[in-house]
């Protein structure tokens, strides 16, 4: 029986040295070496890198999006938007972690593949976030921020093409 404690483990470490690494630069043997495991028992857990690219992958695109829920949830009509814009940048930015994960797996993806995919949907649905966040402001501020935040996502994206 799968131990969940070992799977966290696994992801946990998997993330930290693809953050330091990237994920191309990361080996399975290292990952196992770290969360002291064998690669048997590795590949009991992921058989493939792929596998635990794919499992990273969707919890940093999970954070991300908690992170931009949680701007939505500050978000009031009367403040100041360069509080609001502040905020947001640093719920995207403020991780450092978080972002390299992030720019390391963006930055490994294939064309047609499964995380390009993953990609593809998060940001679809951080995209529908950010719009809700800025339905919550003034409709004279919200125009002018709505222009400001179609460059984020695709500035974070393009940070992992770098």
């Amino acid at each position: 029986m799968a131990n969940p404690g070992i799977s966290d483990s696994i992801l946990s470490t998997a993330a930290a040295l693809f953050a330091e690494y990237g994920v191309r630069g990361t080996s399975l043997g290292e990952i196992a070496k770290q969360v002291k495991i064998s690669k048997g028992t590795l590949s009991y857990y992921y058989p493939a890198k792929q596998d635990i690219v794919n499992a990273v992958a969707e919890q940093t695109f999970r954070s991300i999006g908690d992170r931009i829920f949680g701007w939505v949830d500050t978000v009031s009509r009367d403040e100041d938007p360069a509080l609001v814009l502040e905020r947001l940048c640093d719920a995207l930015l403020g991780d450092n972690e978080l972002l390299r994960v992030f720019i390391s797996i963006n930055g490994s993806t294939e064309p047609g593949s499964e995380i390009e995919s993953l990609i593809d949907h998060a940001m679809t649905e951080w995209n529908v976030m950010l719009e809700v966040g800025i339905l919550r402001m003034q409709p004279a501020v919200a125009d002018r921020m709505k222009r400001i935040l179609a460059a984020i996502l695709p500035f974070m994206c393009g940070l992992a093409a770098m």
